[in-house]
């Protein structure tokens, strides 16, 4: 009886099994793709059995298997792939003395990708370099590794940020846009243009907007409208890294295209309506275009936009003298956006080298200055990091002033052709540079100083000295010789040498300090994101360095602004039109870049073959040869300059 219950022992792997036992498949997570092409039962390694049966090439894509197990694996093994990445680029960029590697940390320091990085190692690098450099062929390797999957862990890290994203500001989709119903999204963008951009723009009152857009309702929006809110969500799809902001999936020449479609549209609807928010948003729209090279565009909207400023004058000269506080309100709202469409259409004005469109308001009203509010304060989003001051007000009103000045430098520089001699000329300088340093030793205390942190007052100090760089720049517009002296012509060559060389230090030392500005703004919040407008300066400071990098101290300044102008193109097309007439221009002039910018250049020379001469001529003359614009302008001035009420004293 106990031999009937004992139990029997399993038998030996293999003793009596049989042929399907033998053959039992092991459960895989996946099939190569051959045998998912041919609907075959797949052994799971690399090459199948199906694959070297029949003799095809066997791949096997081990990011298809969805199995947790295996997904942890391979998300264990990127991150410890990227950490040996990591360790291995700082252990050369300390130890290794190669020249080769300087270049490399600013391409690093300009966002860029692996793939760039990889290509930079591949393409740039000469044979021999790498041969005496064994640490970039290990990087370059670990590189090839890591790139194949960069796609994939970039969408990971982008949706680990998007769970621990809080906007800054909260407001509905919808009645606004119909691109997306996605609020979160939205108050995304709104959020990113408040922070990024606003501050130094300013002609949209932030609190009524928001307030507005809260309320969700179009009925008795005085200060928001669907127009200035789908082109001000175009505007900052430039500062996002959200997949939505491109109109077509990973295309980022999309980006904000179907926000700026939308905005056309309704404005085409308003059928010449004139409003608050319809002003603004042509403000908007203008710079929008000009910033993502729709320049044909953007000479239309500066047309409508400086005729619209002008029915806005008219309506708040009607209004002004009623004394209703929603009357009142809406007069100081419409006051600021006066203003600060001056103040950003004389920043173009004066970097085109042509008369502002907008003339400033008559009345000096702007805002009243104070520090108590508990409100105004600037924070880094989407970045997590404390706040600081803005400041906002006495931002405004130093610009304002400062635009003052730089429209009666137009007026002197470009409103007409002038035949100066260099006497006079000299003269015409002083007395702009002397306003200049009055307006800068008035600046309050928040604005200068150790206080230079926020984004938006580090672009005003960059204005200040580009306005410096532009004016003392005339040195290119100086003929050899005067037609009406009569003094010998070695000694006016003399002459012009020693007005050249003392024209070249304020705009080089201006270009430095610009150089200096730049550093704060990457040690405190990157490089990633900074306001737009400091293209104007950065491309300014470049092209004024460009014939002296033989000094040092330009050289260092050349090479830490070109890394800037290089994260500044992964948003916005205009920079790598700007980095792309720098390379043309000096080749133009046989001036040899450094070497520590060569990376930034390569893959910008490849997509821009065929046009970085003609960008070379166009920008050139922007940024560098007065003479050519002074030409070009007197030439071809057909412009319409809208004359509201006042103005302001000539410089002369």
């Amino acid at each position: 009886m106990s031999d009937s219950k004992r139990r029997l022992a399993p038998a030996p792997t293999g003793a009596n099994a049989g042929p399907d036992a033998q053959q039992r498949r092991k459960n895989v997570g996946t099939a190569c793709l051959a045998c998912k092409a041919r609907k075959l039962k797949c052994t799971g390694n690399s090459p199948c059995a199906n694959c070297v049966k029949h003799g095809l090439e066997c791949t096997l894509n081990q990011a298809a298997d969805k199995r947790r197990r295996g997904h942890m694996k391979r998300k264990i093994d990127l991150l410890e792939d990227k950490e040996d990445l990591l360790i291995g680029l700082v252990g050369i960029l300390r130890e290794s003395g190669n020249r080769r590697t300087i270049p490399l940390l600013n391409l690093i320091r300009s966002n860029a990708s692996l793939t760039e990085l990889r290509h930079y190692i591949d393409h740039e690098l000469p044979r021999a370099d790498l041969a005496r450099t064994p640490e970039l062929v290990e990087v370059c390797n670990e590189v090839q590794r890591l790139q194949q999957n960069e796609a994939r862990s970039v969408r990971r890290i982008l949706d680990a940020k998007r769970l621990s994203d809080i906007p800054r500001f909260r407001v509905p989709a919808g009645p606004w846009t119909t691109v997306t119903e996605d609020d979160d999204f939205v108050s995304h963008l709104v959020s990113l243009w408040f922070t990024w951009c606003h501050p130094f723009c300013n002609w949209v009152d932030r609190s009524r907007f928001l307030r507005d857009m809260k309320a969700g309702s179009k009925a008795g929006a005085a200060y928001c409208s669907p127009f200035l809110v789908n082109i001000i969500l175009a505007d900052a799809c430039a500062y996002s890294d959200y997949p939505e902001a491109c109109a077509k999936a990973e295309d980022p020449t999309t980006r904000g295209s179907h926000f700026y479609d939308e905005a056309k549209r309704l404005l085409e609807k308003e059928e010449g309506r004139i409003s608050l928010p319809t002003v603004q948003g042509l403000g908007v729209l203008w710079t929008c275009a000009a910033m993502t090279g729709r320049d044909r565009q953007g000479w239309i909207y500066r047309s409508q936009l400086a005729y619209s400023v002008q029915e806005l004058s008219h309506t708040y000269s009607v209004l002004a003298p009623k004394t209703d506080e929603d009357t009142l309100r809406m007069v100081r709202v419409i006051s600021n956006t006066h203003w600060g469409l001056f103040n950003i259409a004389t920043v173009h004005a004066l970097f085109e080298k042509k008369m502002p469109p907008i003339k400033p308001p008559q009345r000096v009203s702007l805002p009243p200055v104070s520090h108590d509010s508990d409100q105004d304060d600037w924070q880094p989003y989407p970045t997590f990091a404390e706040g600081i001051r803005s400041h906002t007000d006495c931002l405004f009103n130093a610009l304002c002033q400062l635009n003052l000045i730089t429209y009666d430098l137009c007026a002197l520089l470009f409103r007409g052709d002038p035949d100066w001699s260099p006497v006079e000329c000299d003269r015409h300088i002083e007395d702009a540079h002397t306003r200049l340093r009055q307006w800068s030793d008035r600046l309050p205390d928040c604005l200068k100083g150790n206080q230079i942190e926020a984004p938006h007052i580090l672009s005003l100090h960059m204005y200040y000295h580009a306005i410096i760089m532009t004016l003392y720049g005339l040195s290119n517009t100086l003929p050899s010789s005067s037609p009406n002296s009569h003094t010998h012509p070695h000694s006016q060559y003399h002459n012009h040498l020693h007005l050249e060389d003392s024209y070249n230090h304020p705009r080089l030392s201006s270009a430095r300090a610009i150089s200096q500005l730049l550093r704060i703004h990457r040690t405190s919040w990157g490089v990633d994101r900074m306001p737009v407008h400091n293209i104007h300066f950065i491309a300014a400071a470049l092209f004024a360095l460009l014939d002296h990098l033989s000094d040092p101290a330009n050289r260092d300044a050349f090479v830490n602004i070109s890394v800037t102008a290089k994260a500044f193109s992964r948003r916005w097309k205009s920079s790598k039109a700007i980095l792309r007439s720098l390379r043309a221009t000096a080749r133009e002039r046989a001036t040899e870049l450094p070497t520590e910018t060569e990376p930034l250049f390569a893959v910008l020379e490849i997509q821009g073959q065929g046009q970085a001469s003609l960008q070379g001529q166009g920008l050139g003359v922007l940024y560098g040869n007065g003479q050519a614009s002074r030409s070009a302008n007197s030439k071809g001035r057909e412009e319409t300059v809208v004359s509201t009420e006042g103005g302001s004293s000539d410089l002369s």
